[in-house]
């Protein structure tokens, strides 16, 4: 017998293997996709949260700026180390040669309820006290995560611009 056949049969043998293991592969992952394994499976997403005064009132910090902002029951908010990107168009960052803001004003519910408006009366870099130019208002939106079924705990309720978002604290 030649040498040869014998190791065609196991190049041959070798060739079936790997396409019964890419085929088990393919379904596996055909599977994994698009089978779900119970009528109830998780389903989430956000969704916008019509704003009230109550939700609004008390004290939010920003998860990347770590900005901090306080809203009161008058309509007036105080907020400290707020970054440069709330108020123009630089690339969001913590920082950088002017900022963070200790910033002053007020806020209002807009009419499309999940939008929070805030009107900025007086603005100063923290680090040397300078006034900054008197900035357009800032519009936060508010949203939720919703899970079906339910999430135990809730999911809080963010307020978003841009990169930075806040949560009440």
């Amino acid at each position: 017998m030649w040498r040869g056949t014998t190791t065609g049969a196991y190049v041959a043998r070798m060739r079936r293997g790997l396409r019964a293991a890419v085929w088990v592969t393919v379904v596996m992952l055909g599977a994994a996709c698009f089978w779900s394994p119970s009528p109830g499976s998780r389903y989430s997403e956000q969704q916008r949260v019509d704003l009230t005064d109550d939700i609004v009132v008390g004290v939010w910090v920003g998860h990347v700026s770590g900005a901090t902002y306080t809203f009161a029951a008058d309509g007036t908010f105080e907020a400290v180390g707020v970054p440069t990107a709330t108020f123009d168009d630089t690339p969001f960052r913590i920082g950088g040669p002017i900022g963070p803001y200790r910033c002053q004003g007020s806020w209002r519910i807009a009419q499309d309820r999940h939008l929070l408006v805030l009107d900025v009366t007086s603005i100063r870099d923290e680090r040397d006290g300078q006034p900054y130019a008197q900035p357009r208002s800032v519009t936060f939106s508010a949203t939720q995560w919703v899970s079906d079924p339910p999430d135990d705990p809730v999911k809080p309720l963010t307020l978003e611009l841009g990169a930075d978002r806040m949560t009440e604290k």
